[in-house]
């Protein structure tokens, strides 16, 4: 099975956050990156945050959608649960 190609500019990504929190599509110009970080919510006031090595997140690509997920650094995105595939594919859909 082939990966649905999709037109340049409309590249689409989610982010699966190392806390089990529900997967969170990620703003454009983030999806395309190797290597993310993501702290997840940043405190306004500690805008000097430093960033850990856990909150790294290295992207894959979804099949047979062709989408980017970002996992956390050292998780293999084979090895997600169908319940988080199945809901970034639902999501997916629903704003297509």
């Amino acid at each position: 099975m082939t990966r649905r190609k999709q037109p340049w500019g409309q590249q689409r990504g989610w982010i699966v956050p190392a806390d089990g929190s529900p997967p969170q599509e990620l703003p454009q110009q983030m999806v395309g990156q190797k290597l993310i970080s993501w702290p997840g919510t940043m405190p306004e006031k500690e805008p000097a945050k430093h960033i850990a090595s856990k909150d790294y997140y290295h992207r894959h690509v979804l099949n047979p959608e062709g989408v980017s997920v970002y996992v956390p650094e050292g998780r293999d995105a084979e090895s997600l649960p169908e319940s988080i595939k199945n809901e970034i594919r639902r999501q997916l859909k629903g704003q297509s």
